[in-house]
């Protein structure tokens, strides 16, 4: 029986072990129905495969959304993933880093407009 709170569950491993628990399949089941094979899954559960590239098919057959399934944050859900995993890095730079690629980025954007 699998008494973990999905709120504190802390790696993409851990969350999707979870829900597979949760709707009582195996790794394979999962893997069959994410149109996977069963050794992907086995990685990512044991944190071996953190950038899955069928996140969205396995979240979808989770019935959860992928920025759950990735970062553990619903309040994200409506950012792509990409913007999701920068935006987790962005968070781990120091200044002036930040200043000077959120000005670099900034400037980006209203050229290519």
């Amino acid at each position: 029986m699998n008494n973990a709170n999905p709120q504190n569950l802390g790696t993409l491993g851990q969350r999707m072990r979870f829900k597979r628990v949760e709707k009582g399949w195996t790794q394979e089941q999962l893997a069959m129905r994410a149109g996977t094979n069963q050794a992907v899954i086995q990685k990512i559960e044991n944190g071996k495969s953190l950038r899955p590239r069928k996140i969205d098919q396995i979240a979808e057959v989770l019935s959860v959304n992928p920025a759950w399934l990735m970062f553990g944050d619903e309040s994200a859900s409506t950012l792509p993933l990409d913007a999701l995993e920068l935006a987790t890095a962005w968070q781990r730079l120091p200044e002036p880093e930040r200043s000077r690629i959120r000005q670099e980025i900034l400037d980006l954007s209203l050229r290519s407009h």
